[in-house]
C-alpha cells in the first residue's frame, strides 16, 4: 500500500521532511520562473534542518538538476559525505546524507525532468502550482510520465496537491476525486500526500482515512489483475550494484510465484530494499536494519514496512529473532512462506548477499 505521507518536525519515530517554504515564485503560465529557487532565508532554513537532523528536505520549483547537485554539496559539506551509494560498495559505514526530494511544478522543469529525476533522491509531482505554468491537460501525462521515469530509475514519487479537495469542507469526497486517487495508484507511485486537506481542512482525519482505503482497494485490484507488470531497466552502475539489482528482482519473482507470505530483508543501508521496492511484489516487504535513520528513510518507499533491531553475527539468529518478532505482531504465522534477502557484511568482511526461501517455524 502506498505510504500516506505527512509533515512531522517534531517526531521522534516517523520520518521528518523540511519543506523550503514557497515564495511568490512569478507564476506566469508557459514562462520560466523569475524568482531564485533558493533564496536566503531558504539557506537559514536549511542550516536548520541540517541541525535538526531532517530525513529529506524538499526543494520547491526545481528547474534543473543543478540545484540539486550543488544543495547535495553544501550539506555534505556540513554533514559529511553521502557514505555508500550501492549495496556492495566497501566504503565506510556512514550514516546517509539527507535526502533531496525534488518538486517538480516549475514550467522549465519539464525539459530537464530526467536530469532532475537522476539528480534528486527522490521526486513529488506538485500539481496545483505546475498547473497553473502548464495547460491544465498537460497536467496528467506529466504526472504520468514523471511517476513511470522515476520508478524506471529507483527513486520514489510523490503524488500531491487536491487529491481530495472537497474534504477541506465537506466529510465525504466527490466520485472524480476517488477516481483521481485510484488512478495515480495505478500509475504505481510510491506515496499520496495531502495538503490542504490536513493543513486546514475540517476533516483531516477522514481524509486520511479515505485516501488509506482507497489507494488499499486499488493496490488489491493491481496485484489481483497483475496491472501494469514491466521489464525494469538495470540502474546497477557497478558490478555489486548489479548483483543486488539481480538478487532482488529474483527474490520478487520468487515471491510473487511461491505465493509468499512476505519477504524479510536485512540490510544495514537500505539499498537492497529499495530494489525489492522497485519490483513491487505482491507481498509486503519488511525491511530490517539497525540504522534509525535507514529505517526513517524506508518509510518513503513503496510496500516497505522497516523495523530497528541491533544484528547479530549469526545469520540464523536473526531470521529467527525477526520471524519471532513478526509472529508476536500478527503479521506472520507458522508454517508461512517468507523469501528472506540479506546483505550484511559478518565481522566486517565482504558483503554476503543471499536470499532463501524459509516457512516460520
Amino acid at each position: 500500500m502506498p505510504l500516506t505521507f505527512g509533515l512531522n518536525l517534531c517526531g521522534e519515530k516517523e520520518s521528518t521532511i523540511c519543506f523550503l517554504c514557497r515564495r511568490n515564485n512569478e507564476l506566469i503560465r508557459g514562462r520560466a520562473a523569475l524568482l531564485p529557487v533558493i533564496s536566503s532565508k531558504d539557506w537559514r532554513d536549511i542550516d536548520w534542518a541540517i541541525s535538526a537532523q531532517v530525513d529529506f528536505i524538499a526543494v520547491s520549483f526545481v528547474r534543473t538538476a543543478d540545484v540539486i547537485t550543488n544543495l547535495r554539496s553544501y550539506i555534505e559539506t556540513r554533514t559529511g559525505p553521502r557514505g555508500l551509494q550501492e549495496a556492495g560498495s566497501s566504503s565506510s559505514d556512514e550514516e546517509p546524507c539527507i535526502e533531496l526530494i525534488a518538486k517538480l511544478e516549475a514550467f522549465d522543469c519539464l525539459q530537464h525532468l530526467d536530469e532532475i529525476i537522476r539528480a534528486a533522491d527522490g521526486i513529488m509531482v506538485a500539481r496545483g502550482d505546475l498547473g497553473a505554468q502548464i495547460p491544465v491537460e498537460e497536467v496528467p501525462s506529466v504526472q504520468k510520465f514523471a511517476v513511470s521515469r522515476a520508478r524506471q530509475l529507483g527513486k520514489p514519487a510523490i503524488v500531491a496537491h487536491q487529491l481530495l479537495h472537497s474534504m477541506i469542507e465537506y466529510p465525504i469526497p466527490t466520485r472524480a476525486e476517488v477516481a483521481d486517487v485510484a488512478d495515480v495508484v495505478r500509475q504505481r507511485a510510491d506515496a499520496l500526500m495531502l495538503s490542504g486537506e490536513s493543513a486546514m481542512g475540517a476533516y483531516p482525519q477522514k481524509a486520511l482515512g479515505v485516501l488509506r482505503s482507497v489507494a488499499t482497494r486499488m493496490e488489491e485490484w493491481v496485484r489481483d489483475e497483475k496491472y501494469g507488470a514491466v521489464v525494469l531497466p538495470q540502474i546497477g552502475e557497478t558490478s555489486d550494484g548489479q548483483i543486488s539489482e539481480e538478487i532482488c528482482a529474483s527474490a520478487a519473482l520468487m515471491a510473487n510465484r511461491l505465493r509468499a507470505t512476505a519477504i524479510f530483508v536485512f540490510t544495514r543501508r537500505g539499498y537492497m530494499a529499495h530494489f525489492l521496492s522497485r519490483c513491487r511484489p505482491d507481498c509486503p516487504v519488511f525491511a530490517f536494519t539497525d540504522s534509525q535513520s535507514v529505517r526513517q528513510r524506508l518509510n518513503l518507499r513503496w510496500g516497505i514496512m522497516p523495523f530497528r533491531m541491533p544484528f547479530f553475527p549469526d545469520p540464523e539468529e536473526n531470521v529467527r529473532r525477526t520471524f519471532k518478532l513478526m509472529q508476536s505482531r500478527g503479521f506472520v504465522r507458522e508454517g508461512d512462506l517468507v523469501v528472506v534477502v540479506s546483505d550484511l557484511r559478518p565481522q566486517k568482511e565482504d558483503i554476503i548477499r543471499s536470499v532463501q526461501v524459509r516457512r516460520v517455524q
